[in-house]
């Protein structure tokens, strides 16, 4: 007999309220169980998985599978192959796990795995529920999926990548699952881990606008006006333009400061500050999420160096601009070779360039708060950008095909105020250690999810709490975080004079009263 989600009193009151109803899903018919009670259980994994099986350590003394990783330097899972037409549909899969000693990985994606890898045609995704880090009892974890049809192969993977520490598996199950209108049959459970993040002071934001790089016309700044919008941050982005060389970067990025000009021009009309935001950098790989892959090259370096050094020279002294946004959320893991902390080393190079030009206009960077150590420089804003949950606020993006509503069970987690609250505490603790300022470049969620407004609202009243300036993506980009349109159905939207999304957006704008 195995441990089943939320059958037995192991399972903490947290987790047992999400048992029968999570977010617009419930379990229906057991597709794989895998449960580790023998060393024949494993015949379908990977040939090295005896060595990780242990008898009588499972969460009812049955076999479970260990994983001890001491270094961080090597990957320990197994492996076994699903049947994708099987899993086609929604499916929920589930593991009861606990761990001893987990450290956190240097990369997000790291650490301990119950993961899927789902192939199909070219591309490939990797869910997995929630993980944990620390040291915790057996408690059940879960993501819910939608396996397209057409999907070529899925596998399941078990173990720790990459990170240090001790992780057991008792079992991991799949079932399929089904959209519900049924309200959840308990409360909603109490966070004791956002209980122990530091409350703000409620000083309040001094900006607060939205992100555009697109329509910024006479008309546009006429409506941001009248919401009272006090600052934007302006995609500098090159969209289809060729910039494969330092000088066609270059030569678009000249084209791309005349029409700055003409926005800045508008933004002192109307008083609204600018964040310049270095959409894309040199030498970058596009995504589909349009985040910076920064190729490892000298020569990129300079040349986002040389863009800096022309920006600066242009714009210093310019009492509209509200700082230089270095680069929009950069990926730099290859980008300088052997560095613990790349994107540490690349914002003190650009701070230095920028600084022999222009020594006080702010300089904003986007860095990852728990490993980044504060510039040497009194004019430095730190910048997240927040979508979490992103499986919340990106459903119906792509292939996410799964509905989540808020606030609720998200892939295994209750996310209401107090767990966007925990989402934001390596931001908040890095605000009070080093007493820096905080600067939301983004934050969104769909607007056919359910509950964006509320999301929205919370996300909100949390960065006025810390006193957090914030910018809003987007404005008059894509149609789907439009507060100018409606989602009324899944990835369906019109226009929309007036939504609950616009309600809560122009409601805080209310607060502008900093003029520049």
């Amino acid at each position: 007999m195995k441990l089943f989600h939320g059958q037995l009193p192991l399972v903490s009151a947290v987790l047992l309220s999400c048992s029968a109803v999570f977010a617009g899903y419930k379990k229906t018919d057991l597709l794989y169980d895998f449960s580790f009670d023998t060393p024949e259980s494993l015949a379908n994994w990977s040939e090295d998985a005896a060595q990780f099986y242990r008898a009588g350590e499972g969460a009812e003394q049955s076999g479970v599978m260990y994983f001890k990783a001491d270094t961080d330097k090597h990957d320990l899972w197994i492996s076994t192959s699903l049947d994708p037409a099987k899993l086609e549909g929604m499916i929920q899969l589930e593991a009861v796990v606990r761990g001893k000693g987990l450290l956190p990985a240097k990369k997000s994606y790291w650490g301990t795995k119950i993961m899927l890898t789902i192939t199909r045609g070219k591309t490939q995704s990797h869910p997995e529920p929630p993980r944990s880090t620390g040291s915790y009892d057996w408690r059940t974890v879960f993501t819910v999926q939608n396996i397209l049809p057409g999907t070529d192969m899925v596998s399941l993977s078990i173990g720790i990548q990459q990170a240090i520490g001790e992780f057991w598996v008792d079992s991991v199950r799949i079932y399929r699952c089904v959209e519900t209108d049924e309200a959840a049959n308990e409360p909603p459970p109490v966070n004791e881990e956002a209980k122990l993040v530091p409350r703000g002071d409620h000083r309040g934001a001094r900006y607060r606008g939205f992100m555009s790089g697109h329509d910024m016309s006479d008309e546009a700044f006429a409506t941001l006006a009248d919401w009272q919008v006090n600052l934007i941050r302006y995609q500098l982005h090159a969209g289809r333009r060729d910039i494969s060389t330092p000088e066609k970067y270059l030569a678009w990025l000249d084209d791309a400061m005349v029409e700055m000009d003409v926005v800045l021009a508008r933004c002192a009309r109307h008083g609204i500050k600018v964040a310049i935001d270095l959409h894309t950098g040199p030498g970058t790989i596009r995504t589909a999420e349009a985040s910076n892959i920064l190729v490892e090259s000298e020569a990129n370096m300079a040349t986002l160096e040389e863009a800096w050094r022309q920006l600066a020279g242009h714009y210093r002294g310019n009492a509209h601009i509200y700082g230089y946004d270095l680069l929009n959320e950069p990926k730099v893991g290859n980008y300088v070779q052997g560095a613990e902390n790349p994107w540490q080393l690349i914002t003190e190079r650009l701070v230095a360039v920028i600084r022999a030009i222009d020594p006080t206009t702010p300089i904003i960077t986007e860095p990852s708060f728990r490993t980044f150590r504060p510039v040497n420089d009194p004019y430095m804003i730190y910048s997240p950008h927040f979508y979490s949950p992103h499986s919340f606020t990106h459903q119906g993006v792509g292939d996410r095909k799964v509905r989540w509503s808020y606030p609720g069970w998200i892939d295994g987690v209750y996310w209401d105020k107090e767990q966007l609250r925990l989402s934001m505490a390596e931001v908040i603790n890095f605000q009070r250690q080093h007493n820096v300022p905080i600067f939301v470049g983004e934050f969104s969620a769909i607007n056919w999810g359910k509950g964006a407004d509320k999301y929205l609202q919370d996300s909100i009243e949390l960065y006025e709490e810390y006193g957090w300036d914030w910018t809003y993506h987007a404005f008059r980009e894509w149609d789907a975080w439009s507060i100018e349109h409606d989602g009324y159905e899944f990835q369906k939207v019109r226009p929309s004079d007036d939504n609950p999304r616009k309600q809560v957006l122009l409601k805080a704008l209310e607060k502008n009263t900093n003029r520049p």
